[in-house]
């Protein structure tokens, strides 16, 4: 019963603040945008937070890709293996939050070393230019993702807010999938979007051809 009860606190804790308060800076990178206020969201369900993870999965799952044929443009070998490792893993059906939290983390610690190579401004062969416009592909399909991930994960932010003490010890507990995609949501696609614009900006530099709709996909974020 206690670790029922801390398992509510823990979850009811992650939405003390309102939900427009939490999507706040994902709202100024996207301009504006509607969300549901929290008196009107709909009290999610097992089916939202699967639909929800799976969302966050495919924008991750794809920004891993873009990573992987980066890492591969820049010939860093280790970083390949682990970011496919890892979409391997994403991949592999029932995935969890520590599973989600350690994409997140080997994502990461592969941007830093993409980022410290482009830092360097390198002069790219023809064949590392390819991988790197196949992850500006990966990219835009990411950010696809994440532009549906922000509104969703607003509204399940929202309808968690409407769960009642007797139903977050209940049924809170079986959505903490979902409350933490949620809760990571604003992070994560901030972080998108800043990754994915250093990349198009080297791109650019670099003479390697962007996908058409790339600038319009992130500012969509």
């Amino acid at each position: 019963m206690i670790r029922k009860t801390l398992i509510a606190l823990a979850i009811a804790t992650a939405f003390t603040a309102p939900a427009h308060a939490q999507f706040g800076k994902l709202k100024d990178l996207a301009g504006g945008g509607n969300t549901a206020s929290s008196s009107s969201a709909k009290v999610p369900d097992e089916a939202a937070q699967e639909a929800l993870v799976r969302r966050f999965v495919s924008s991750q799952s794809h920004s891993l890709q873009a990573q992987t044929s980066f890492a591969k443009a820049f010939g860093l070998a280790e970083q390949v293996q682990l970011l496919e490792a890892e979409r391997m893993a994403l991949s592999s059906g029932s995935v969890n939050v520590d599973q989600m939290k350690k994409s997140v983390s080997v994502s990461e610690a592969a941007q830093a070393a993409i980022d410290e190579r482009v830092a360097a401004k390198p002069e790219l062969s023809a064949e590392s230019k390819q991988h790197y416009a196949e992850g500006l592909v990966s990219l835009v399909a990411s950010a696809a993702d994440g532009q549906k991930l922000s509104g969703e994960a607003s509204n399940f932010a929202s309808g968690m807010k409407n769960l009642g003490a007797t139903q977050m010890a209940t049924v809170g507990r079986k959505l903490a999938a979902g409350a933490w995609v949620a809760k990571e949501s604003p992070g994560y696609l901030k972080g998108l979007y800043s990754s994915s614009k250093a990349a198009l900006t080297f791109a650019k530099a670099s003479k390697i051809k962007v996908p058409g709709n790339a600038e319009s996909m992130l500012d969509s974020l």
